[in-house]
């Protein structure tokens, strides 16, 4: 098993700190995602659910999740209350989403909308160990929107390099109206695309990636196409990367976390494909759903540990005196 130590990237003792804080102590980032809004407004069907509704029902999975997680990644709105209500333990890290968007249906061109009034620096103070965004990518369709996507994340990392908050970035490939999805064209240009941009986001100085599964599972030969993919991303990165779910059904996802984790994947950030189950109002179905959703975390932790790369964010002693010299605290 390769232990991943990045050493080409020099890191603050915050930064280090702030890592281990949302990894396990075995070096995995096993994330539950609790970052979504219609699901949660969605629950109370077609009554409007109330603030106070919401934020109830996000710290009670909060609460639930969280001993079986290392990290819960949550959005500034309805999530981080939960931590001022005691639900979420102390030893399971946060992970702050710092965008705006939500899991609309997604058409071009584009681009990033950040919350406003909420900040890499404020996500620190507030109590995370990482920041998140959601990065809409397709310079293919728009060469000016992706020049300006790459520029917020370069300000972006630089918002977080001064916070000492560590950046996760997830390069999002999204179709258009008119792209035949199902196409053998179609689905070999996003598997280029979710490889390309995970690259273009490293060379901008991210700390962490949190990708697409860069192919699909339905049959034999689509699965060697993807284990072929996952080898050219994992030979290419030099940062941690995990895996989201994007919606997959569960049987579909814990699979992909057990290819991606043989090619050099330092764990996963899931949500739906975990959770669905236990959006309910119904006291017994909820019940049954969380049981489903920790069951799975189990799995997918499991799958990750055997097969997984861990991400151990530490250096030497002579490695720590370069970097961090006597007067380090100065500059």
């Amino acid at each position: 098993m390769m232990v991943y130590v990045n050493k080409n990237r020099v890191m603050s003792p915050g930064k280090y700190h702030a890592l281990r804080s949302v990894t396990s102590e075995h070096g995995f980032f096993e994330v539950a995602a609790m970052d979504h809004m219609i699901e949660f407004e969605a629950v109370y069907g077609t009554q409007p659910a109330s603030f106070a509704q919401i934020i109830d029902a996000k710290a009670r999975l909060a609460s639930a999740l969280g001993p079986h997680v290392s990290a819960l990644l949550l959005d500034a709105q309805y999530g981080f209350q939960a931590l001022a209500m005691g639900s979420i333990p102390r030893n399971t890290g946060i992970i702050a989403a710092l965008e705006r968007e939500g899991y609309e249906p997604l058409e071009a061109p584009r681009s990033t909308v950040m919350r406003d009034g909420w900040s890499p620096a404020k996500a620190r103070l507030a109590g995370a160990g990482t920041g998140k965004v959601c990065w809409f990518y397709r310079p293919d369709l728009d060469a000016s929107i992706g020049a300006s996507q790459r520029q917020l994340i370069r300000e972006i990392q630089a918002e977080c390099n001064d916070a000492d908050l560590p950046l996760v970035v997830e390069p999002i490939w999204f179709p258009v109206p008119g792209e035949a999805t199902s196409s053998k064209e179609w689905r070999k240009k996003r598997i280029e695309g979710i490889i390309s941009s995970a690259c273009e986001a490293e060379k901008m100085g991210v700390d962490l990636l949190k990708l697409e599964f860069p192919g699909y599972v339905t049959t034999d030969e689509e699965i060697e196409e993807s284990i072929k993919a996952l080898k050219e991303l994992s030979n290419t990165l030099t940062i941690p990367w995990v895996l989201l779910s994007a919606g997959v059904n569960y049987e579909q996802f814990a699979l992909q976390v057990e290819l991606a984790s043989k090619a050099g994947a330092s764990g996963f950030m899931a949500g739906r494909s975990i959770w669905a189950e236990a959006m309910t109002l119904d006291p017994q179905k909820q019940e049954d759903g969380i049981k489903i959703a920790i069951n799975r975390l189990n799995k997918l932790t499991a799958i990750t540990r055997a097969y997984g790369r861990p991400f151990l964010p530490q250096l030497s002693l002579d490695e720590t005196i370069q970097a961090l010299p006597i007067d380090w605290y100065k500059r």
